[in-house]
């Protein structure tokens, strides 16, 4: 049994064909999202665990689902929307924002934070977001929709389609 000397172990960090950078930073390998655990209990662990598996790029559409029906037993609204917010890619924002509406779990207090991202000018975030803000059944005060409303209004997003829907959804809101 041969054991590694400390010089064997610095040489082989040091060789630049063992360790290939690229490698470690696909997007499409590996997820970046980094969920700080610090002070979490063991439920918010346990979803901290599904939201890492849904950015799993070979997680199949039965493994989703069953993800999201424990997202909505869990009620993890606040563990959802602090994960999107910390996630860095724009890929990984829009399947967490899915992941929102696919749960079936209500957002109302988040409204203005979807509607944010129903403004961006990524179309598969903003359609995501777009979707969450089209199936919040709770109750949205007149002040929040008003504000919503003028962020659509504001938005220089290209996608004007998704922006007419959401200009549509908070003035039925309105009236």
């Amino acid at each position: 049994m041969s054991m590694n000397t400390p010089d064997d172990i610095l040489n082989e960090l040091l060789d630049d064909d063992a360790l290939d950078p690229k490698k470690l930073f696909n997007e499409k390998e590996y997820n970046t999202l980094i969920i700080d655990r610090g002070g979490f209990n063991k439920k918010e662990n346990n979803t901290a665990d599904l939201l890492e598996q849904l950015l799993d790029p070979n997680i199949t559409r039965i493994e989703s689902e069953g993800i999201y029906l424990q997202l909505k037993e869990m009620k993890a609204q606040k563990l959802l929307v602090n994960a999107i917010q910390k996630a860095e890619r724009v890929e990984e924002k829009a399947i967490l924002t899915a992941a929102c509406w696919e749960s079936g779990l209500e957002f109302a207090g988040d409204f203005l934070f979807f509607v944010g991202l129903a403004c961006h000018e990524n179309f598969k975030l903003a359609m995501e977001a777009l979707t969450v803000v089209q199936y919040e059944e709770g109750t949205i005060e007149e002040p929040v929709l008003k504000t919503a409303l003028e962020m659509a209004q504001q938005t220089t997003s290209p996608n004007q389609e998704l922006i007419s829907d959401l200009k549509e959804n908070i003035n039925s809101r309105l009236n």
